[in-house]
C-alpha cells in the first residue's frame, strides 16, 4: 500500500487485517514497512504498507528507495489518497510519478 505520509495507510491496514496501529490517537508517520494478515472465507493474503513516500523518494529523498524493492514482489498495489486533501489529484500524480521514476515495473498502467 502506498500513499503520502499521514495518508491513513496504518488506519486502513488495522481496519482490515489483524495488525494494529502503533497510535491511534495521533497521526504518527510509519518508519518501517507493516505487514497485515488480511482473511477473506478460506483466504488469506500478507497486506504489506510502507512508509509515505514523498516528493523526491525514487531520488532517495525521505526514506526513498529503501524500501521499494521488498514491494515488488507484490501482486497488487493499492494507492491511498486522502480525500480529505485540498490536491487529491496532484497527490495521487505526486505518487505515480515517484513510482514510474523509481522503475522496475512500478507506474505502469494496469
Amino acid at each position: 500500500m502506498f500513499g503520502l505520509p499521514n495518508a491513513g495507510k496504518s488506519t486502513l491496514l488495522s481496519r482490515t487485517s489483524a495488525a494494529r496501529q502503533r497510535s491511534p490517537t495521533t497521526r504518527s508517520p510509519t518508519l518501517h514497512p507493516q505487514l497485515g494478515v488480511v482473511r477473506s472465507h478460506d483466504n488469506e493474503s500478507c497486506s504489506p504498507i510502507c512508509p509515505g513516500l514523498i516528493e523526491g523518494a525514487s531520488d532517495g529523498a525521505g526514506l526513498g528507495t529503501r524500501f521499494l524493492g521488498h514491494v515488488e514482489r507484490c501482486a497488487v498495489v493499492l494507492h491511498l489518497v486522502d480525500g480529505t486533501e485540498a490536491d487529491i489529484v496532484g497527490n495521487y500524480r505526486l505518487i505515480r510519478d515517484e513510482l514510474a521514476a523509481y522503475g522496475h515495473g512500478f507506474g505502469r498502467e494496469a
